[in-house]
This record gives C-alpha cells, structure tokens and sequence, in this order.
C-alpha cells in the first residue's frame, strides 16, 4: 500500500530543494552581473578565420578552471 505521508514529505523535500537551488542560482547570478570585472575572459577567434589557438593557450585557459 502507497504511504501518501511519505510521498507528500519527498515531495515538500524537493519542493524545498528545488527553491533553494534557484534562490542560490539567482544569488550567483545577480553577483556576477553587478561585480563583471571578476568575469572570467574566454578567448575566442572566429570560425570563419582559419586560425587555430595554440595548445599553450589552451591549457592556459583550462588548468584553473580545472583545478578547482
């Protein structure tokens, strides 16, 4: 037999999660758009060039990120 009080406190449970999973997105957001000097740069090149980055370039880019 289905326990109705249980399926009712997962649901309050992800309920609960899911605001606060958008409260702290929101957070993150709303800081990084009002402090944009800590933005990270992404190098980009257009397609349409023919130029390729160099592989020290890349691994410039990705050691930090990956590092954390």
């Amino acid at each position: 037999m289905l326990d109705f009080r249980r399926l009712t406190l997962k649901k309050l449970l992800l309920d609960d999660a899911r605001r606060r999973a958008i409260a702290e997105t929101s957070a993150y957001l709303t800081w990084h758009l009002d402090h944009p000097e800590h933005a990270v740069v992404i190098p980009v090149t257009p397609s349409t060039s023919g130029r390729r980055f160099p592989a020290s370039l890349s691994e410039a880019f990705w050691a930090p990120l990956l590092a954390e």
